[in-house]
Order: structure tokens, then C-alpha cells, then sequence
């Protein structure tokens, strides 16, 4: 702080300590608005897992039918990677949706950006089961798209349809980040 003639005017430091952090909170909300504002809207399926927070309320946990893929659509260079590390490491990917009907389905998982515009980020798993003595390989992703709150009381609601079948949830997606916006019963 500078005093002229009695008066404490802020130094540049000052500001700069000021608006540093606030520009970082403000920075963290470019991604979503601007997947919220101009990103492609899609429509995923959905399974919940947990209706109730003590302290939120109601919401609903989701799976996604895009979160269990088959190795087929995984870039082959990231299923070797995966072979020589395995240990449950989590691999972050970029997965190019194609509509498929109503919904929108894995079309392929890489390391790379696609050039595509439908496309989200995630984070890739290799799950490794073993049945009649051979290992049989499933890749799960990790988008961080599986809670959405819902009106206080009908999470039990939204749950039980959801277990059916017959929810859809519909999602913005902007360069690789998606915003839920609504979940709908199946109609």
C-alpha cells in the first residue's frame, strides 16, 4: 500500500493478489457453460446404483451403457499398453460417439483426440475376469456423468424406473466435457 497525502492507495501486487484467484474460480467455468451453450446434444441409457444423499437429497446414481466397452472399439496400441501394466491403472481416453438410433453409442476409445466433434473424455479401465480357466477382458470408462439430482422425494422413483430400463438421460457434449441436463422416462 502507497500513502499520498494521508491517504492508502493498493499497490499493483495488491491487485494481481486479488484477482489471480478469482480468475481461477472464473476459469473453472468456461468448460461447462461452453459445453452447456454450444455442445451437441445426445441421449445416453441408463442404470442407477443409489437414490438418497443425507445431505443433497434426492438424486440418482448412474451407469451408463457407454461406460462397459468391448476391446473391439479400443485402440489397439492402448490394449497392448494395458497387457504390459496390468494393475488396474486408470488410462485417460477419448471416446468418439456415433448416434445410433435415439441414443448415442461407443464408436471407438483412443489415447488420441479424434477429429470428430462427438467425443467425450475419460478415464479407461481394463476389468480381467476369468471363467472356464481363460481370461476374458472388459474395458470400463469413467466419464464423470453418474449423478444427477432429482425433486425432493422421487429418487426411489426415478431409481426403480431406471433399474427397468427405461430411463434416458440427455447430455451436452463440447469438446469432450459433458453436462447432464435432464433425465426422461422412456417412452
Amino acid at each position: 500500500m502507497k500513502k499520498n497525502a494521508g491517504r492508502i492507495y493498493p499497490t499493483r501486487w495488491f491487485w494481481i493478489a486479488l484477482l489471480v484467484p478469482v480468475g481461477i474460480l472464473l476459469s473453472m467455468t468456461v468448460q461447462p457453460l461452453l459445453a452447456l451453450y454450444a455442445g451437441e446434444r445426445i441421449t445416453l441409457q441408463t442404470v442407477p446404483i443409489d437414490p438418497r444423499d443425507p445431505f443433497y437429497g434426492d438424486y440418482v446414481q448412474l451407469r451408463f451403457a457407454i461406460e462397459e466397452v468391448d476391446g473391439s472399439v479400443v485402440d489397439k496400441t492402448l490394449v497392448q499398453k494395458m497387457e504390459k501394466n496390468p494393475g488396474g491403472d486408470r488410462y485417460p481416453v477419448y471416446v468418439s460417439l456415433r448416434k445410433n438410433g435415439r441414443t448415442a453409442v461407443v464408436a471407438h476409445v483412443s489415447e488420441q483426440r479424434p477429429r470428430t466433434s462427438l467425443y467425450l473424455k475419460g478415464e479407461l479401465m481394463a476389468i480381467w475376469q476369468w471363467e472356464n480357466g481363460q481370461r476374458r477382458t472388459k474395458y470400463a470408462i469413467d466419464y464423470q456423468l453418474d449423478r444427477y439430482y432429482v425433486e425432493e422425494g422421487s429418487g426411489l422413483e426415478w431409481e426403480k424406473l431406471a433399474r427397468q430400463g427405461n430411463v434416458w438421460a440427455d447430455v451436452k457434449v463440447k469438446g469432450g466435457y459433458g453436462v447432464m441436463l435432464e433425465l426422461k422416462p422412456a417412452q
